[in-house]
Parts: structure tokens; C-alpha cells; sequence
């Protein structure tokens, strides 16, 4: 089970264009379904650990109201449950980036500070996108950590 569990703010079918079709490498007017929720700590009463914008095929309306009914569900565990399409690979890419001030009352911040951007392209078995994670978390609040291992020869 997650720590972390997901806050539903808002759904919406939105049109990407400029930046955020550059984000989700997609071509200017491909029409997307979003979920937009807060992360938040299970645990404690504190401030969000992360804003998440979930983009998905429009079709997957049923996804939408699971998230809410399901906080600690991933989204791609939703789509996987309720549409069949499974991950076969996860691109991740993570930018350190300061936060707006659209962002920063969401966050409980101060407008201008660091944070990490993580944006993850999910991938089924023939290599199609099938959902795109754009997430923001206060530099605080968050870090990455990795482990690497030399394979033996």
C-alpha cells in the first residue's frame, strides 16, 4: 500500500497545444482526458507532497471516476483493470524546475521556489502512449534516489 494517496481536484477533456503538447510529445490538438489531484501523505496532516495532471485517451471516462473511488489505485492500474491496456515500459524524466504561482497555492509554496518536475510516458507492448504523468513536487518534499549495479561479465 502507497503512503501516498491521491486527492482528485478536477477532470477535464483538454486540447494539448504548445508547451504541454511539446511535454506530452504529442502533435498541437490531439485531445486528451486529465485528472488532476493533489498527492497527499496517508499518514500526517501536512502539506501536499505533489500535484499530479494525468493525461489519457479521452475514451477512458470510466478511469475518471475510479481515481476518485480509488485514491491509493494507480491510474495505470485503473486503465490496465478497466480498458486491458497494460505498461510494458515507463519513461521517466525528471527537471528541476520553479514553481508558478498557479502551483504554488496549491502547494502551500512560495511562488518562485525549486521543485521537481517528473513527467512519465507509460507504453504498452506496441510501444503506443497510452497515458503521460506530469507531476511537480516542492524540492522539500521529494527526492529521487536510484541504485545502479555493474552486471557481471
Amino acid at each position: 500500500m502507497s503512503e501516498h494517496l491521491r486527492r482528485v481536484q478536477s477532470t477535464d477533456q483538454i486540447t494539448a497545444q504548445g508547451k504541454l503538447a511539446k511535454t506530452l510529445k504529442c502533435a498541437a490538438g490531439v485531445r486528451w482526458l486529465r485528472i488532476s489531484s493533489l498527492r497527499i501523505d496517508r499518514n500526517k496532516d501536512s502539506a501536499p507532497v505533489g500535484w499530479t495532471d494525468v493525461y489519457m485517451d479521452p475514451a477512458y471516462t470510466e478511469v475518471a471516476q475510479a481515481a476518485r473511488e480509488q485514491p491509493d489505485t494507480l491510474i495505470s492500474a485503473l486503465i490496465e483493470a478497466h480498458y486491458g491496456r497494460c505498461i510494458a515500459e515507463i519513461q521517466q524524466d525528471v527537471h528541476a524546475v520553479l514553481v508558478s504561482a498557479e502551483m504554488a497555492e496549491r502547494l502551500h509554496v512560495e511562488q518562485g521556489s525549486a521543485a521537481l518536475e517528473i513527467v512519465r510516458r507509460y507504453l504498452d507492448a506496441a510501444g503506443e502512449t497510452f497515458e503521460v504523468s506530469v507531476s511537480v513536487h516542492p524540492a522539500e518534499r521529494f527526492s529521487v534516489s536510484m541504485r545502479l549495479k555493474r552486471s557481471e561479465s
